[in-house]
């Protein structure tokens, strides 16, 4: 248990404000970049195949934040996901960016496996599960 998923991404111009750092909204949308490779690389599945043929998704239902320090345009984040709380149809998500050695940002993010046709949390599947509690973190691991 406590496996981390990691990826890079590259601050664009256009994610940056006129002061000339990330724009907060930007950040949100790495985010969800950030969670949709992990479903597609960490677990095998890919969101369209999701959304498309079964019907299901995971929507954020709550998201916590803290902007730690600024991240300006060419600098290369590395985000680490980890999954700190699983129940039956949901999972908390804790996700930092760092900047080398500087951690730019932390977030607390839940979503729900839901049904898309009736838009109804469903319960995640023993499969998906198990492979979900893998990045599960225990006790003894930090928290946000």
């Amino acid at each position: 248990m406590g496996e981390v998923f990691e990826t890079n991404r590259l601050v664009r111009h256009g994610h940056t404000d006129p002061a000339g750092i990330v724009f907060y909204p930007r950040y949100f949308e790495m985010i969800n970049e950030v969670v949709e490779d992990f479903f597609r690389e960490a677990l095998g599945r890919p969101f369209g195949d999701w959304h498309r043929r079964k019907k299901t998704g995971v929507p954020t239902v709550h998201i916590d934040s803290t902007f730690l320090a600024p991240s300006y345009c060419d600098d290369v984040l590395t985000f680490s996901l980890r999954i700190s709380k699983l129940g039956a149809s949901s999972a908390t998500f804790l996700i930092t960016a760092r900047c080398g050695d500087e951690q730019r940002l932390k977030v607390a993010l839940t979503l729900a496996h839901v049904d898309l046709t009736v838009m109804k949390a469903i319960a995640f599947g023993d499969e998906l599960r198990s492979d979900l509690s893998a990045f599960l973190i225990d006790d003894s691991q930090e928290r946000l």
